[in-house]
Formats: C-alpha cells, sequence, structure tokens
C-alpha cells in the first residue's frame, strides 16, 4: 500500500513536538506536472489512468474547475507561473513566444527568499538565458534545472550518449540509482528535504519531466494497464480531424498511464513524509500542469499520449483542451473538500502564494496576477467574475501538433479564438459548450465585434508579437486568395 493511502487509512495521529516547533508561516511545496491533461486523472473522470492518491489529496483541498494556463506550450506557460506575468508580454530579444526568465525577470521564490524561508527546486525549469538558473532566482538549492525541456530517457542515467546539445542535457542528477526511473529520482530527492531539520519554513518546487514524451514507464505498472485496457473492451482508435491535423479520441495508451500513476503514487509519498514529520497542517500544497495533455499532431507522425475530451484538443492549442488543466491547493489545516468554478490563471499563484504566507512582493514586480487568497478561505471575489482573460500564440506548428497562431478571449461565458493569418474567428459559449463543438460566431456578429475590440485593445497594451514571420504557409495561401475575410463556420 502506498505510504500516503495508509496515512489516510489508517488516521496516524502527527508528531506534536514537531508541530509546537513550526513556524507562524507555512511551508509551500509545490509540484509541476508536464503536458498533464485536464482528464488525465480519475478525480476528472478517466477511466483508465489511476490517480487514487491525488484523487485523496483533492478531499483536503480546493480544486478548480475552470483553471488555466497563460500558453498551451512548455516555455511560456513556465514563464507566467514563475514569474506571475503574462508570457505574451513583449521580451527584448525574445523569438516569437520564446519567454525566457532573464536578469531583471522576478521569480516566485523570490519573496520567500527574501521573507526567511529555505528555497529548493528540483526538475525541469526551461527557462534559462544562460545566467538566469533557480539559484540565480530565489532558490538555494537546484538539483537538475536548467535549459533542458525534456529528458533523454525517464531511465537513469537521463541523457543518452546520443546527446551532445548541452542545452538539452540533464544537469545535476548524476547521484541517480542506475536505471532509477526519473519520476521516482525526484520524489526521493523532494521526500529527502522534507524530512530534513528546518529552521526556517520551506518554499519547494518539485517540476517533474513527466508525464511528457519520451513516453517511457515502469515494466510493472505497463503490464498492469495493458491488462486494463483489454478489461475497457475499447475499439481502435480512429484519429479525428482538428483543425491543422488529427487528435486521439479515446484513452488507452498502457505506457502513459503507467507514467501517470507513478506520478500519482509520487505525490502520495510527499505528502505521507508531510504528514509523518508533523509538517502537513502547515503547508501549502498545490499540484498544477503547465498546459494540456499531448493530444494532437499535423502532418509529422508522431505518439499521441491521450485524448482531453470532452475538451477540445491539447497541447499547442488555445481550444480548451490546451490551456484548461487541473489545479489543487491544499491550504494549512484544511481537512474538507472546495470545489470552485471561477476562472483562476496559473499566473495567480505567485501573488496568492505570497499573501497566503505573509510575504512582501517587490514593488519593481509587474505582475498580471491578482491573489485569491480570498477565494481559497470561502470569501466571494468578484474580481474573477468579472475579469477577462486572454492568451496569444505568435508561433504555430501546423506539422507536430497541427495548430496555427491565434489569440483567445474568455469573457463570462464567452470565449472568442482570432486565427488572425486566416482571417477566421470562432466563437463559443462555454456554459452551453464546453466543447466548442458549436461555432456560433456568424449567429453572434455584435458579440465578436465587443470581444474583438477588447482583444485590440489588450494586443496593444500588451505589447504582443503577431507573428508574421515563420508563416510562410499562410502568407503564400493569403496572396494567392485562398484565406478570405470571412467568420468561419464549422
Amino acid at each position: 500500500m502506498n505510504r500516503f493511502l495508509g496515512v489516510f487509512a489508517a488516521g496516524v495521529t502527527v508528531n506534536t513536538a514537531i508541530l509546537s516547533a513550526q513556524t507562524e508561516q507555512p511551508n509551500v511545496l509545490m509540484v509541476i506536472v508536464d503536458d498533464w491533461g485536464y482528464h488525465d486523472l480519475s478525480l476528472t473522470g478517466s477511466k483508465l489512468y489511476e490517480t487514487h492518491n491525488i484523487d485523496r489529496l483533492a478531499d483536503e483541498s480546493t480544486t478548480f474547475s475552470q483553471a488555466y494556463v497563460a500558453y498551451p506550450r512548455s516555455v511560456p506557460s513556465r514563464y507566467s507561473i514563475m514569474t506571475g506575468r503574462h508570457c505574451a508580454r513583449m521580451q527584448t530579444g525574445a523569438k516569437n513566444d520564446d519567454r525566457k526568465v532573464d536578469t531583471d525577470s522576478y521569480c516566485i521564490a523570490e519573496p520567500f527568499k527574501a521573507g526567511g524561508y529555505e528555497t529548493f527546486f528540483i526538475g525541469k525549469w526551461h527557462l534559462s538565458d544562460g545566467k538566469t538558473l533557480p539559484q540565480h532566482k530565489g532558490f538555494d538549492i537546484n538539483i537538475g534545472g536548467g535549459k533542458a525541456g525534456g529528458t533523454g530517457t525517464h531511465f537513469a542515467p537521463f541523457n543518452k550518449p546520443s546527446d551532445t546539445n548541452p542545452d538539452k542535457l540533464i544537469y545535476g542528477m548524476d547521484d541517480a540509482n542506475p536505471g532509477e526511473y526519473l519520476t521516482d529520482y525526484m520524489s526521493r530527492k523532494t521526500v529527502d528535504y522534507i524530512r530534513q531539520k528546518h529552521d526556517k519554513p520551506f518554499f519547494a518546487v518539485c517540476s517533474f519531466y513527466a508525464v511528457h514524451t519520451p513516453i517511457e514507464g515502469k515494466k510493472e505498472l505497463i503490464g498492469k494497464y495493458r491488462k486494463k485496457v483489454k478489461s475497457l473492451n475499447l475499439s481502435e482508435d480512429i484519429l479525428k480531424k482538428e483543425e491543422a491535423g488529427v487528435t486521439k479520441t479515446q484513452q488507452d495508451h498502457p505506457v502513459y498511464a503507467a507514467m501517470i500513476e507513478s506520478v500519482d503514487n509520487a505525490v502520495g509519498d510527499m505528502i505521507a513524509a508531510l504528514k509523518e514529520t508533523g509538517q502537513y497542517d502547515n503547508t501549502v500544497f498545490i499540484l498544477i500542469s503547465d498546459h494540456g495533455g499531448l493530444s494532437n499532431r499535423g502532418m509529422k507522425p508522431r505518439e499521441l499520449a491521450t485524448t482531453n475530451s470532452p475538451l477540445k484538443a491539447g497541447k499547442g492549442h488555445l481550444y480548451e483542451g490546451g490551456i484548461r488543466v487541473p489545479l489543487l491547493i491544499h491550504t494549512p489545516g484544511q481537512h474538507d473538500k472546495q470545489i470552485k468554478d471561477q476562472m483562476v490563471m496559473s499566473y495567480d499563484l505567485l501573488p496568492t502564494l505570497a499573501d497566503i504566507c505573509n510575504l512582501k512582493v517587490s514593488k519593481e514586480a509587474e505582475l498580471d496576477g491578482i491573489s485569491i487568497k480570498p477565494l481559497l478561505d470561502g470569501k466571494k471575489q468578484e474580481q474573477l467574475d468579472s475579469r477577462d482573460l486572454f492568451w496569444h500564440k505568435a508561433s504555430e506548428r501546423p506539422n507536430s501538433t497541427g495548430d496555427y497562431v491565434s489569440t483567445a478571449i474568455r469573457s463570462g461565458n464567452y470565449k472568442l479564438i482570432d486565427f488572425y493569418l486566416q482571417n477566421r474567428v470562432e466563437l463559443y459559449d462555454l456554459s452551453k459548450d464546453p466543447g466548442e463543438k458549436n461555432n456560433i460566431a456568424a449567429q453572434n456578429p455584435e458579440k465578436v465585434t465587443e470581444l474583438m475590440a477588447k482583444i485590440e485593445t489588450w494586443r496593444k497594451n500588451t505589447g504582443v508579437k503577431m507573428g508574421e514571420k515563420g508563416n510562410a504557409e499562410h502568407k503564400k495561401k493569403k496572396k494567392a486568395g485562398k484565406i478570405g475575410n470571412k467568420i468561419a463556420e464549422k
């Protein structure tokens, strides 16, 4: 039995001596999962994936049914998580959508470091401009965080012998046991850190390389899920045409399922360590994904991991499957389940955590996020209901993940996506159509005009890049008159 499940089942009491030594400020443990879709949990209805530990954590947390990230790919999304800023804001010297943490960036660990916290980071950083690793942005300890956006393999040693590009190599994880699974290694190191004697409260980030490709899992779990897939009596997955390519329509990948269970077991081990050391009731625990699951591909053949259905599309897309993510926040002493349907953004985490921990954010920090602590405290937050949310993509990968450049706005129940190089607009009422199946733009020209005006104002104020470069395919089609000025109907 997983230790976390055992703690819950047995009702283990915590060490009161340790509790009495706790500081007034809580610890913070943030877990970021890579490429983890909104419906990649048993908690959200998956019949294949098993996330029993996360489900139990949700019973003592606030879960968000409409939590969003600022971008459907890793680097820009993680930039917003770490800085509290929208990744669409202009950055000097940046390529389209290439948001790096530079020397001027204010990052999430800095208010904790300034407030007397110990700080710890392990795993995927992917935000370095060469001078801005985690240890340069407020983290005392950095294990494996560098330029690398993925691992050559999930089994140690994690760098393949053929990997020679220093930007793709993982450094600082050479102490892994031979053949050790990367998720297990990261969990073990995080648990070791939790169990250390802490004279101060800690802020720790475990940023998994899972469940990103390569899709590799532990043999015993793969075997378990192969049997489970058979027991579900699924038919062949016929990929469905979507945007520039096709999308997966069912969850049937046993190796990907094994990767998810390994993440779930890691979360269980971390919480077990918090409980056994008496720190659970004085810890804020955050669990979030950086964007939707890998469900779509373009003309380029590639292995797909999952489906985000009934949400549309996935990684790379501004449809709901690409930007709506799992988000759980457990606050100190919380033992009840809260479900919130207010729209929240990943860049709200920095101000929220600083607020919970009574930390000062630098006056020079330019944050787009707001603290949602009142919402976590059970209070109404009208500011969230009236806030418009925006997304912008200046880069596209029609051959890889089958997506086009676009800007989107969520205003109340309405969501508009402007495929601006194609002169194509789509409008959805998410209260009636969360799967974005029925484009109602043609029937609602006034709403389209209203939301497009908001987009234009936001793009101007934010200073976004419009992504003209690198989109020769669309320029050619537009010049040939194959793309017209019309509202597309689907």
